[in-house]
């Protein structure tokens, strides 16, 4: 008795917890996956059956309008009289009689409930001599069912993915520009700090650095080897450097060889060193007492006799006026047509 015991408690077995959540889980993956087809398929039916429903109606409105018995704007037809349930969440939307009952001028079935239903619109224009036959897809998955009933047109949801895409495609190219515009900046070999459209990138000669430190240090790092050795053999020439200098991130005023700081050390360089020379042509005249004017940039000076003048008037005058020589004297001969032989004039 014991033994059979025994094997009976052994026998009986349940499932641990563990297998349990793994089979939850399963189920509820296996679930989510075929939830959406589901839904489809059975909203697919129910589009199909609201299809069938209002080819009864129209044959039922042609049959009524063949007989002369109505002229369709106040027969109601069987299949969509009041009360009729329909398919999914379909509800008539077309024309009416005065006692709110569907006629057979204008037939529509349509979700209202959803501007991007899977459920397709379905339209009967009964109102002519034929009947016209329409539709609008208001979800993508809902475009097969449309065309196939009628002209499709597109609403709801599918307008609005259309506009969104649009919209996602415009976004798309701005990025796609600003991206190509810092690419083509960095091809340039630029530096420094680039803001453009929104971004924040630094780079040093085309290569992005991380953040401005470590721009700083190539920077630093450039300078100190190959933008410095470039900058001193444009100083020294020949010929030598002279005026502003802008390379490989540097920028420097040099006249004639020396360095300066900015334009204005530039201009007031170059201002002293044509004074100078100017200041030299003008010693130069002195030394050899030349008489005359000195010109030179922008300055005039006059010399005589080793003084220096401001005024071309302060130079004339200091000048000893010339004396005219005197006239010679012509003497007219006393007997222009000669003598004769007594002396005296013919």
């Amino acid at each position: 008795m014991k033994l059979l015991k025994s094997i009976n408690i052994n026998a009986v077995k349940g499932y641990t917890v563990l297998e349990l959540s793994v089979a939850a889980a399963i189920m509820v993956s296996l679930t989510a996956i075929a939830t959406p087809s589901v839904l489809k398929f059975m909203q697919d039916g129910q589009v199909d059956e609201a299809k069938t429903l209002l080819n009864t109606a129209i044959a039922e409105c042609l049959s009524k309008k063949n007989q002369g018995i109505t002229s369709g704007n106040d027969y109601t037809p069987e299949s969509l009289a009041i009360g009729k349930p329909l398919p999914g969440k379909y509800t008539y939307n077309g024309s009416k009689n005065a006692n709110n009952s569907p006629n057979c001028s204008f037939l529509q079935l349509e979700d209202t409930t959803d501007a991007g239903s899977r459920l397709t619109t379905l339209i009967a224009d009964l109102s002519g001599t034929s009947v016209v036959k329409s539709a609008v897809a208001k979800h993508p998955d809902s475009k097969p069912g449309c065309q196939s009933w009628g002209s499709c047109l597109e609403g709801g949801d599918i307008e609005k993915l259309r506009q969104e895409a649009a919209a996602k495609a415009t976004e798309q190219a701005r990025l796609a520009k600003i991206e190509q515009d810092y690419s083509n900046w960095l091809k340039a070999g630029s530096s420094g700090h680039y803001t453009t459209d929104g971004k924040d990138k630094w780079a040093f000669q085309g290569r992005e650095v991380s953040d401005e430190t470590a721009y700083l240090k190539a920077q630093t790092d450039y300078y100190g080897k190959v933008a410095m050795d470039n900058y001193k053999k444009w100083l020294t020439g020949p010929p030598v450097g002279d005026g502003q200098y802008q390379k490989e991130g540097l920028d420097k005023w040099v006249f004639r060889g020396t360095e300066v700081i900015g334009a204005a050390g530039y201009n007031t360089a170059k201002y002293n060193y044509e004074l100078a020379q100017f200041n030299a042509a003008v010693q130069a005249k002195v030394d050899s007492k030349a008489d005359g004017l000195v010109s030179g940039y922008q300055w005039q000076k006059w010399t005589y006799n080793g003084q220096v003048f401001d005024t071309e008037a302060a130079y004339t005058a200091a000048k000893p006026v010339p004396v005219a020589a005197p006239a010679p004297v012509v003497v007219a001969p006393e007997c222009p047509n000669g003598r004769d032989t007594r002396g005296n004039c013919w």
